[in-house]
């Protein structure tokens, strides 16, 4: 024994001994390890102990296990197969292999035949341990004992352990199954093994008494007892009786004496005449043979892979006659082949007749050759040949021994199955390829299916002999001579060299022939020249001469001579290395080929490069017949783009050949389907292009539709339209006819897509000519039904090998930043989701919303950080290129369209982009694309490059943020940046949002915070100390948590690595964190940091971390968080600040309110980072047109940008104060307007403005359901949209609006610029390319802060007036009544007082407001011209309002005083507290004032007659009244105003009808005289007043009965008047 094997041994017992000791109890250890020193035999290499020790013990420990449990036996012989892959939570390890454990009864051939059936499925063999052993089991089959000698009750079983290559689960069953076929033959072989040796015993004894004593009898005799006695493996018999017929001899099967495989498989059960089976079967009954050979035609799956050998035995009866035969099926042991044959019988025989009869002397050196050539001829052959067949055989091949030639020699076995053909020829002529030509040729010449061979060199010979085997499906090898095959394998083995040379010298004359004749003629392959004609090499040589460098690709693309149209030869040609086939494969499969063959050669010249030729043979998959010379170019050039990598490699490549288009149009189709596939298709893309090739037509006039359309060649045909049209109808009967719903779709899908396409790039080529990489195209997003809402405007789609995208649009004038995104299956929806909040973040500014986001498909982190971001750069770059690439420029103002592109939609110059996740220093790179192409906008392109401002430096984004967290704390009396506050942040103080709002407040206690790297825990921290420490964080660069002073974190302070398994928790971070666990894993330190009891969590980080219990991680998208991730109910602070985006889910945000909590939404928390952009660009655009003017000079312009950052800042600081504020305006009268809140809703979602369901907004049974749980009815996220909505509504309404005619309208323009830029620039401001909609914008935002975002839909919805009558009484107002002053006092003079104080006085303002523009639209709707009004009105009503108290009657004043009084007690101050409690009066005089204007007299007079009507006749009570009803419904709240409307309306008309045709300006006297005309009525309405005073609280119905009363006071009056 190999000492280093027993050492092998020693080593792996003891491992399993240590690891057992570890793994399992004692008892089962004990026994395991019996079944280890009894059972395992093999002697294991270095490379399997070299596994870990645990994968080694629990392999062999499966194996114990699986031979002690024996469930699923029906019997003790019964064999097991367990094929499986180890899972380590399963079985305890992993393996990549299959793991095979079998338990057999121990018998012969296992091995052998479990490696052959495991060869026959193609795999690779790791491990093959075969494990007999003695084992002892009980009753139920349970193993109790292992052995490795006998002992009584043993019994002898096999152990097998397998490893392969890995399998698929599905695959494992097959396996196991296959594996039990063989055992089972094993088996069935075993088991009758003696029964089928002993019946050749009975043989040998039976025809010894029973055969003719012809010659053969004694060899016969001999050589069944030679195998009897060990040299033939038995492996199944039958028996066949000779049964008389009327006029034939028939054989029968005896069935029941069928033994081994053949009793498994069953037998010939036929009757058959002799005379009509093989011409083996007649002669073995009509001559004297005993026994005949022949061969199976199955291959034996056991002991060994090859044909199995039958013996057939004849038998006879007492009078010598034959009266049936045995059938023996088996195989020759291995002596049979390596014994000289004068060792066997019969074959002895034969070879002694032909060395007595070749009349040769035995002694001569002729005669010892002979000998020798039958020694090593073929032992099969042997058996087959009669004698003299043989001798003729052999003195043949004595013939040519020492000669250089070709000779072939056939035969057929008797039986007519198989023929056999042994091959002479010179070692020189040999080799594998010509031997596999050589088989494959004399197969077909006899019609042969399958075959094997046997090579050998013959020794001290100049030949070499091949012995093929043939099964025939035929007999057509009886018309084929030797010498055909001769000829056949000389023409294969011939010389080629010659022959090239002379083709060369026909093809190029003497002289250069002459040369590439010597530099070519040896330079093909062996392989190639058998292959290949040299006039065929000639051609070859002209296409490698076309090589001039390594990138290039020479082609050869033919028709095969003979075959039909589908079978195809490829030829390509490169130098010095192969084509790596697993590239190539792939590329050529996806064309549309199959490849049946290929063959690679090196070419190697004399002279210069060596050249690989690789050679396919390809079948075409579609059902049609491919024209080689239409489609020779096409195919050529998508073959080499494709392999250079500028076209994508996939199955839509069939399209070239199967509808005969250029590989440019192919591309087009594949954007298509990268485009429906982001849209959310449900098909993957090799079903869209099994489809487009399974309907070409369709295909063909798709693309002849997308040309049509944008083909400048076509654009200005008059038949243009008459040709998209009859496309269109063409594809919509085809698609008539196409009968899978699922290819319906596609193909409807892309007509829909190509339809909605407004431009592309696709017809635009580079100066030289060549098409660009990429293609883009924008499309009209909601004409495309296959489109997931909401759906923008507009957007482009982006789409290279390199790189895709997509840019989506909310209208022409959009902005937002592009992302370089990591989700190449589904970007657009991440952008769809980003461009949504995008939408209502860019409420505030110009631009409405927009987003984009590229993937680089190249770049890979693998090739190391740098290369990975230089190919995002480059992706990047393309990306923004195709957007400029079918985007309008402006040139001196007017619109110039781009080249080659033709445009079915509107001018569109409007693009600005901006830096967003992984693009934040990416602007200047688009800026300087901007000023390549020339763009109208410059640097103000992509805002925040190297001449923009810089958010980080300004802190924008943040302190935007902050100003929403300082209003939240207010609204709870907190003063956070007065008094201390805890804090648990999201990311660290290198990055913009988080570390410049921890340092927005001296205050802040920063008790934790958490990155991507660290955990940050300060449990206690000093605000002050840590404040300074974070400071300097911030301004080092590069720093992160662990470089935090550690000496200043609180006692049990810690920063922790996000990368450990497991973190150690100090006393006081379990304490101030409720935490009880003394170590948790980072993920559930972050959890239950966020689930903690503190004031602010502050989110400056990137990822989602809170949901809400109702969804799911999935729905979230962010996989990276979900181990951390909590729900909105288990947040426990006051405050969620969301500096960053995505920190929180909309339905998250919503729970966590419901639940207590303050927040907004990330959108309108960080807004004023989109905001500071928006301003960047729009000075930009107005300084640049300066510079272009001359007026102002690059580096000019640039310090004037830089010097107006402040004025920037506190813009768009005072905007996200204003819109903050708007929703606690909103939310402090939520209870209170609720209807209307909900009516705004649902129109908005009725006009197709709005999907409830996407912004997740509440339905009106959830609404319902809060009321009745006493829950808020809205929450601050819920309004955030609201708010946003009803700005982008009304922005986009006010676009389509007149408002750049008024002067007052006008003057919001400048409202959105810096005071510098409009001191220095006025009339480029109003000159400014967006005025309108900068006007729009500046309106529609100021009208929402200020008055709600229902006040325009509750105008129009009481008035039916438009947007732009709204806004022009809605600024009327403002200035008449001076409520910018008012508003500014309540805001800043006022901040003293409570937040909700201030927001009741907000409201008063509204109210005011709300009330005075819906007067002046319904009373001077026909001339709201905005100048006209404000100056004649606005002194007038000044001068009534200063005057009041003067004007008014006592009653009034005591109400009055009663009103200031309240507000004074809220601590209010005058004069404001006066101006307040009167706001019901300066409505009223509002048409007081118009009333005096109308009337042309002092509105002093005016005002104080409708105060002393007011007094008299108690109507500013009933007015009280009125404002006091509480409307149930719409219809209550629009009959509400109506009543206010109408009682001053009656107050008006009554006031003006007294004075109208008096000159007298006495009041009293005036009064009087009315007082006596119309004693009655006002006796009748003071006495419903006093009724009204003392009954309940007046509803609806007697407000309406009262306002009628009044009315025929009213109208009685102007009767009187008139008469």
């Amino acid at each position: 024994m190999d000492v280093k094997k027993n050492i092998g041994r020693e080593e792996l017992v003891a491992i399993l001994k240590s690891v057992s000791a570890n793994k399992i109890d004692s008892g089962q250890a004990a026994d395991f390890l019996d079944f280890v020193i009894n059972a395992m035999h093999f002697y294991p290499d270095e490379d399997y102990l070299s596994r870990p020790a645990d994968d080694i013990f629990f392999n062999i420990y499966g194996l114990f296990n699986f031979a002690r449990n024996t469930a699923g036996k029906e019997s003790a012989t019964q064999a097991r197969v367990k094929a499986f892959n180890p899972q380590p939570e399963v079985d305890g390890w992993g393996s990549p292999n299959t793991i095979i454990y079998i338990n057999q009864r121990d018998m012969p051939f296992l091995v052998d035949s479990l490696r052959m059936a495991l060869n026959r499925r193609g795999l690779n063999i790791f491990t093959l341990q075969s494990n007999p052993v003695w084992v002892v089991r009980d009753a139920s089959g349970q193993l109790t004992a292992s052995h490795n000698t006998y002992i009584d009750g043993a019994q002898r079983e096999a152990f097998i352990n397998i490893e392969v290559d890995v399998h698929r689960e599905a695959e494992l069953g097959e396996l196991q199954r296959d594996l039990l076929s063989v055992l089972d033959d094993v088996e069935t072989a075993v088991d009758d093994f003696d029964p089928m040796r002993q019946r050749v015993g009975e043989l040998i004894e039976e025809l010894a008494s029973t055969a003719a004593h012809v010659p053969e009898i004694t060899e016969s005799l001999e050589f069944l007892r030679w195998i009897y006695n060990g040299y033939f493996t038995f492996l199944g018999s039958a028996e066949f009786d000779v049964v008389e017929g009327s006029s034939e001899m028939y054989l029968r099967e005896q069935t029941e004496s069928r033994l081994g495989l053949l009793n498994k498989y069953g037998g010939d059960t036929r009757e058959e005449a002799i005379q009509k089976l093989s011409p083996g079967v007649v002669a073995l009954y009509q001559g004297d043979d005993i026994l005949t050979f022949t061969k199976s035609s199955r291959r034996s799956r056991v002991h060994r892979d090859v044909y199995s050998d039958y013996l057939v035995i004849k038998r006879f009866n007492d009078q010598q006659e034959p009266i049936g035969e045995v059938r023996f099926l088996g195989l020759y042991t291995s002596q049979f082949y390596s014994y000289s044959p004068r060792r066997i019988p019969i074959l002895r025989e034969k070879v002694k007749w032909v060395i007595d009869n070749c009349g040769f002397e035995k002694s001569s050196h002729d005669g010892k050759t002979l000998l020798s050539i039958l020694d090593f001829h073929p032992r099969d052959e042997l058996f087959h040949l009669s004698r003299e067949e043989l001798g003729d055989t052999a003195i043949g091949i004595w013939q040519i021994q020492e000669r250089r030639v070709i000779k072939v020699f056939k035969h057929a076995d008797p039986f007519d199955k198989f023929v056999s053909c042994i091959v002479y020829l010179p070692r020189e002529s040999f080799n594998t390829t010509a031997r596999i030509k050589i088989q494959q040729a004399i197969g077909v010449e006899l019609d042969a299916e399958e075959s094997e061979f046997t090579t050998q060199f013959l020794p001290e010979s100049v030949l070499v002999r091949i012995y093929l085997v043939y099964q025939l499906r035929s007999k057509k090898y009886l018309q084929v001579e030797c010498e055909k095959l001769e000829s056949v394998v000389a023409h294969i083995t011939r010389n080629w060299c010659d022959g090239f040379t002379d083709e060369a010298l026909v093809y190029w004359g003497e002289q250069d022939g002459r040369a590439l004749g010597r530099q070519f003629q040896r330079a093909f392959p062996a392989a190639y020249r058998e292959l290949y004609t040299p006039l065929e090499a000639i051609s070859d040589v002209l296409l490698i001469d076309e090589l001039d460098s390594a990138g290039d690709l020479g082609i050869a693309f033919n028709q095969l001579n003979g075959e039909d149209n589908n079978y195809l030869q490829l030829k390509l040609f490169h130098w010095d290395s192969p084509l790596e086939l697993s590239d190539m494969i792939p590329m050529l499969e996806n064309l549309g080929f199959r490849v049946v063959v290929e063959h690679p050669y090196l070419i190697k010249p004399d002279a210069g490069n060596q050249i690989w030729l690789q050679d396919f043979r390809l079948s075409f998959s579609l059902d049609i017949d491919v024209d080689v010379s239409a489609v020779q170019g096409s195919f050529k050039d998508a073959l080499r783009v494709v392999w250079q990598g500028e076209a994508e490699n996939d199955s839509f490549n069939r399209l070239v050949i199967g509808a005969r288009l250029d590989w440019r149009s192919v591309a087009m189709l594949r954007l298509y389907a990268r485009y429906l596939k982001q849209l959310g298709i449900a098909y993957s893309q090799e079903f869209i292009a099994d489809t487009l090739a399974g309907h070409l037509d369709i295909t063909r006039n798709l693309v002849a539709l997308f040309k049509s359309y944008f083909d400048p060649r076509y654009a200005g045909e008059k038949s243009r339209s008459d040709r998209l049209a009859g496309l269109v109808k063409k594809i919509l009967q085809a698609l008539d006819e196409v009968e899978n719903i699922s290819e319906d779709i596609v193909l409807r899908g892309y007509l829909e897509v190509v339809e909605a396409t407004l431009r592309t790039n696709f017809f635009q080529t580079f100066e030289d000519g060549s098409s660009k990489p990429y293609i883009s195209v924008k499309l009209q997003s909601k004409d495309i039904s296959l489109a997931p809402r909401p759906r923008p405007e507009y957007e482009i789609f982006v789409y290279s090998p390199r790189v895709e995208g997509v840019h989506l649009r909310g209208g022409k004038v959009a902005r937002g930043g592009l992302r370089w995104s990591d989700r190449l299956e589904d970007y657009r929806t991440e952008v769809l989701g980003l461009v949504k909040a995008q939408q209502v973040k860019n409420a505030v500014i110009v631009p409405t919303g927009a987003k984009g986001g590229f993937v680089a498909k190249q770049a890979s982190m693998a090739a190391g950080r740098e290369a990975w971001l230089q190919e995002g750069i480059s992706s990047y770059m393309l990306y923004i290129q195709a957007l400029l690439d079918i985007s309008d420029n402006l040139i001196e103002g007017e619109v110039v369209a781009p080249s080659d592109v033709v445009r079915r939609d509107g001018d569109d110059a409007y693009l600005v982009v901006a830096a967003d996740k992984g693009t934040a220093t990416f602007s200047d790179i688009a800026n300087e694309i901007s000023a390549a192409n020339n763009f109208w906008l410059g640097d103000a392109f992509a805002s925040g490059g190297g001449n923009g401002y810089d958010h980080k430096a300004m802190g924008i984004t943040a302190r935007g943020a902050w100003v929403a967290v300082q209003r939240h704390f207010r609204e709870i009396n907190r003063d956070i940046q007065r008094e201390d506050f805890t804090v648990i942040g999201i990311g660290d103080m290198g990055g913009d949002v988080f570390g410049n709002g921890m340092l927005l407040s001296e205050h802040i206690q920063l008790v934790a915070a958490f990155n991507h790297l660290h955990i940050f825990v300060d449990p206690a921290p000093n605000a002050a100390t840590t404040f300074v420490e974070r400071k300097r964080l911030f301004e080092t660069p590069r720093t992160t948590w662990d470089d935090f002073d550690k000496s200043l974190l609180s006692s049990g302070g810690a920063v922790y690595s996000r990368s450990a398994k497991s973190l150690t928790l100090t006393p006081q971070i379990k304490a101030r964190f409720n935490i009880e666990k003394d170590q948790v894993s980072p993920t559930e330190l972050m959890s239950a940091l966020l689930k903690s009891q503190v004031d602010l969590i502050w989110n400056g980080g990137i990822g989602t971390y809170v949901k809400s219990s109702g969804e799911n991680n999935a729905e979230v998208g962010d996989r990276a968080n979900d181990g951390l991730r909590v729900n909105g109910k288990e947040l426990r602070c006051k405050v969620f600040g969301e500096g960053g985006n995505l920190g929180v889910t909309q339905r998250g945000r919503i729970e966590f309110c419901l639940n207590g909590g303050l927040c907004n939404t990330d959108f309108i928390d960080n807004a004023a980072g989109v905001d500071c952009s928006d301003h960047e660009v729009n000075i930009k655009i107005l300084l640049n047109k300066e510079v272009m003017a001359d007026r102002l000079s690059m580096a000019e312009r640039n310090e004037f940008l830089a010097s107006m950052t402040d004025s920037v800042a506190d813009l768009v600081l005072h905007n996200n104060a204003r819109q903050t504020q708007a929703i606690s305006l909103a939310m402090h009268r939520s209870d209170q307007q609720h209807a209307e809140y909900q009516r705004f809703m649902v129109w908005l979602e009725d006009s197709g403005r709005l999907d409830r369901e996407l912004e997740f907004l509440p339905t009106d049974d959830q609404l319902n359901e809060r009321i009745n749980r006493s829950q808020p009815i809205w929450t601050r996220p819920e309004l955030s949209v609201l708010v946003c909505y009803a700005k982008v509504m009304l922005k986009e309404t006010l676009l389509e609006a007149d408002l750049l005619s008024d002067p007052w309208l006008v003057k919001s323009v400048d409202n959105a610029f810096p005071p510098e830029l409009i001191a220095g620039y006025a009339d480029a401001v109003a000159d400014h390319q967006l005025r309108q909609e900068i006007a729009a914008t500046q309106l529609a935002n100021d009208m929402v802060d200020r008055v709600g975002f229902t006040f325009f839909f509750r105008q129009m919805e009481s008035t039916g007036a438009t947007a732009s009558d709204i806004v022009r009484a809605y600024t009327i107002s403002l200035h008449i009544l001076e409520v910018e002053k008012l508003w500014q006092s309540i805001e800043t003079n006022q901040s003293n007082l409570p937040a909700s104080t201030q927001l009741e006085l907000l409201h008063i303002l509204m109210r005011l407001v709300r009330r005075a523009t819906r007067w002046l639209l319904r009373n001077r709707r026909q001339n709201l011209n905005c100048v006209d009004l404000i100056e004649s009105m606005t002194e007038p009503m000044q001068v009534v309002l200063r005057q009041l108290p003067e004007l008014h009657e006592q009653e009034w004043i005591n109400l009055w005083n009663g009103e200031k009084a309240q507000l004074v007690d809220l601590g209010v101050e005058e004069p404001l507290s006066s101006t307040l409690a009167a706001a019901d009066s300066m409505f009223i005089s509002v048409g007081t004032v118009a009333l005096a204007l109308r009337l042309q007299r002092p509105v002093e007079l005016v005002a104080r007659l409708a105060f002393k009507l007011g007094e008299d006749l108690s109507l500013d009570w009933f007015m009280a009244q009125i404002v006091g009803l509480q409307p149930q419904n719409r219809w209550q709240d629009l009959a509400r105003e109506s009543y206010v409307d109408d009682l001053e309306s009656q107050r008006r008309q009554l006031t003006g009808c007294l004075l109208e045709g008096h000159e007298s300006e006495d009041i009293e006297q005036l009064f009087d005289h009315w007082q006596v005309q119309q004693a009655q009525l006002i006796a009748r309405w003071k006495s419903m007043v006093v009724e009204l005073r003392r009954g309940a609280v007046p509803d609806f119905a007697m407000v309406s009965v009262a306002l009628r009363e009044l009315l025929d006071l009213v109208q009685s009056s102007m009767d009187a008047a008139r008469s």
